[in-house]
């Protein structure tokens, strides 16, 4: 896939393979341990651990900070490629972050690449390069057994295939709009489910002014599906069959056309005996675990209303063990009347719809990005 204006009718003239060790210089990081990062501290810093799970192809703004002399910490410049040296799985030290913000300490256990040359590479599009395209030859390079390590020594040793500089700049600059919408798609779940808990919390505490105490026992019905657990465990990934739900936030394992196992084909709250979970179901589905419980509401209550209730409660237990429903029957909650519930169930029902809706955008340009990274780099 190439951009207009730059097509070579078909060809790839313009393309030129380059060993690691003509086009970049070497370092590593230095200093930085997990208690000397924070963000309350002064300079900012990018630990090797950060880059796993804080950082993705590109680093713009930075999240931790530290206190060390800056005599004993090495800043970057902003035209910087960080690759982590060590990890428990070899895949992860291939795991490449563009650094585009100057005078940023870079901790140990990173590896850094900076240009040996002008006008042979843009930092972003080979960070995405390097993410596509090297993980694998990266992984295969590493040495260790319980934790793999990848050295500069080891990386000069790698090629690269590049088109001229102003392609990856342009390759770069589209990447990073789609990686700025992903951003901010984000933000917009975040901030709707934050704006829901807000709300719920909010109601379910002028309940408890105005509503009735009632005990869980005299609201909802509970059954054990022990006797409908699906016996077959090859899941099938076509969407048109039953799910198959497990314990665990009623995760979906897979779906399958077994002739038995329906258990419910109306709403019910599924309640898991060992994280006292719960989760609002309105669809059809079979049980592959006897740790759920089915919870349906009785007569004059709304299960939407008493399953966000119950969320805002917050039933966690720390401890692996059994929760029987017997332990939660006997709590009081206090209960709104009829029309105020369904009022209440209404609202946040919306709110759920808009935060799917929003997560569904959020996957698109997921996969429309993971679509086009595996046409652009050759």
């Amino acid at each position: 896939m190439r951009f207009s204006g730059f097509e070579e009718v078909g060809k790839y003239d313009s393309y030129k393979k380059h060993l690691f060790e003509d086009i970049f210089l070497f370092s590593t990081g230095k200093n930085i341990k997990q208690d000397e990062a924070s963000p309350e501290f002064e300079i900012p810093c990018v630990r090797y651990g950060e880059l796993y799970h804080l950082y993705n192809e590109v680093i713009s703004k930075v999240v931790n900070k530290t206190n060390l002399d800056k005599s004993e910490l090495r800043f970057s410049d902003g035209n910087e490629i960080l690759l982590p040296s060590a990890g428990e799985d070899p895949l992860d030290i291939g795991s490449a972050s563009a650094l585009t913000v100057k005078d940023v300490a870079i901790g140990r256990t990173i590896n850094i690449l900076k240009p040996a040359r002008i006008d042979v590479y843009s930092p972003i599009y080979v960070s995405y390069y390097i993410n596509q395209k090297l993980k694998k030859p990266i992984s295969a390079l590493s040495k260790g057994v319980s934790i793999s390590n990848v050295y500069n020594s080891d990386l000069k040793t790698l090629k690269i295939i590049l088109p001229n500089l102003s392609e990856q700049i342009k390759i770069a600059e589209f990447l990073s709009l789609i990686n700025a919408r992903i951003e901010t798609q984000i933000q917009i779940i975040e901030e709707l489910k934050s704006l829901k808990k807000v709300l719920r919390n909010n109601l379910c505490k002028q309940f408890t002014k105005i509503g009735k105490s009632e005990q869980i026992a005299n609201l909802l019905n509970y059954e054990q599906p022990t006797n409908y657990i699906v016996a077959n465990t090859n899941y099938s990934d076509d969407c048109s069959l039953i799910p198959v739900l497990t314990a665990n936030k009623a995760f979906i394992l897979g779906y399958t056309n077994e002739d038995f196992g329906i258990y419910h084909k109306g709403e019910c709250v599924i309640f898991d005996d060992f994280t006292m979970d719960l989760k609002y179901v309105d669809f059809p589905f079979k049980v592959k675990s006897s740790a759920i419980k089915i919870l349906t509401a009785k007569l004059g209550v709304n299960l939407r209303f008493i399953y966000e209730y119950l969320s805002f409660l917050k039933l966690t237990s720390a401890d692996h063990k059994r929760h029987y429903i017997s332990e939660i029957e006997p709590m009081c909650i206090s209960v709104p009347k009829i029309d105020i519930q369904n009022n209440t169930a209404n609202i946040l029902s919306l709110l759920d719809e808009k935060i799917d809706l929003e997560t569904k955008q959020y996957d698109l340009f997921v996969n429309q990005k993971k679509y086009l990274l595996s046409q652009m780099f050759i």
